[in-house]
């Protein structure tokens, strides 16, 4: 009987501070930084992602160009 008792008090705390935590505010705001936070990621990945594409096309193209140049021999320079 002493053990149901304890177990059910227990049960009891157990609710209570759940419920407690349910009616808190405290923590909203936390969750609010870690949802505009994940979406700061998001924007920053999604971003890199296209800016990557663009980049990677871009130094292909300037790499053929650099491949296919021409030097011109300009002979001796600073000549004293």
């Amino acid at each position: 009987m002493l053990q149901q008792n304890v177990e059910s008090s227990g049960r009891k705390a157990w609710i209570a501070r759940l419920c407690a935590f349910a009616r808190s505010e405290s923590g909203a705001v936390t969750v609010d930084w870690v949802v505009l936070t994940a979406a700061a990621v998001g924007l920053c990945i999604g971003m890199f992602s296209s800016v990557n594409s663009g980049l990677v096309s871009l130094g292909e193209i300037v790499g053929d160009g650099l491949a296919n140049a021409q030097v011109a021999d300009l002979g001796v320079v600073n000549e004293f």
